[in-house]
């Protein structure tokens, strides 16, 4: 049993462990061990073992998931989605007559070229923020349009729908069409 649970946690310590430092790390902890399995009881060593992995765990998962690239992606999706909710602010509170909730199509038409642009500079961070971008934004879309209980226009929810993610995609081939740096 001891036998079988050292397996399976050397085998977990060695997946979060970087590539280049897996093989020291793995020896030094089996070669550590050995020594305390011949020397002291295999149940001590077994406990020892344990509490080195289960206290290397946290930290080695911290860095893989630091040196992660989606990480990266989604902060920048994050930062980008925060800069599109600005925006449809601004552009609402602009067009905007009245206190009173307005369904303005003049707000899609503006909002629309900046949340472009918008995922343009976001793809220029990471490739793939745009496409989380616009995931974000369908998400919430349907969160609010589920969750509502005010009487919006069908044809205002269906544009909010596309709108957003299309532009977000768009601005992601455009990022695509800009011709490499020389």
């Amino acid at each position: 049993m001891r036998h079988r649970a050292v397996h399976v946690a050397t085998w977990i310590l060695s997946r979060l462990a970087p590539k280049g430092e897996r093989e020291p790390l793995m020896g030094d902890l089996a070669e550590e061990y050995a020594l305390r399995a011949n020397t002291a009881s295999p149940s001590a060593a077994f406990k020892w073992y344990l509490r080195q992995i289960c206290s290397s765990v946290p930290p080695l998962l911290y860095v893989m998931l630091t040196r992660a690239a989606w990480m990266a992606t989604a902060g920048v999706a994050l930062l980008a989605y925060i800069a599109v909710g600005l925006v449809e602010f601004i552009v609402d509170r602009a067009i905007s007559s009245s206190a009173a909730v307005s369904y303005n199509p003049l707000g899609l038409i503006i909002t629309f070229p900046l949340v472009v642009l918008i995922g343009y500079f976001a793809a220029r961070f990471r490739r793939r923020a745009p496409i989380v971008l616009g995931a974000m934004m369908l998400l919430a879309v349907t969160v609010m349009t589920a969750s509502t209980t005010e009487s919006t226009p069908t044809w205002y929810r269906i544009a909010y729908f596309f709108v957003g993610p299309t532009a977000a995609f768009i601005g992601s081939a455009l990022r695509s069409l800009r011709p490499p740096h020389s």
